[in-house]
């Protein structure tokens, strides 16, 4: 729990600090749901090739789309989650898990987060 307050704040600080444009809401929100889907595929996909810390990286993919929904309503934030999940499976299987989790651990290696834990 120690992360989602934080994670949260930021999101939810981000989209309000934005000039109200439902546009700039909208992508926003669709780009909160691609890390959520990022998050899910690191949890399905890479706990099998790394050391991660899966209860963190639910964490954040939940609160991503909790903000997500509220923008874009139960509805559309599902259907848009579903079609990106879909989309962000099939570049896991493109690349190849292994390959694919290498490279989201090197992207992810200088946050704050620590998603993988090696």
């Amino acid at each position: 729990m120690r992360y989602r307050a934080p994670v949260a704040l930021a999101l939810v600080a981000g989209l309000t600090a934005l000039p109200c444009h439902a546009q700039t809401q909208e992508e926003q929100a669709l780009a909160l749901l691609r890390a959520s889907s990022a998050q899910s595929a690191i949890i399905t996909f890479c706990g099998k090739h790394f050391a991660i810390d899966g209860t963190t990286a639910l964490r954040i993919s939940q609160t991503a789309r909790d903000v997500a929904t509220k923008v874009l309503g139960p509805e559309r934030a599902n259907a848009a989650f579903k079609d990106e999940l879909a989309r962000r499976y099939a570049e896991v299987k493109e690349a190849g898990e292994q390959q694919w989790c290498a490279d989201q651990r090197d992207e992810l290696s200088g946050g704050e987060v620590r998603i993988f834990k090696d």
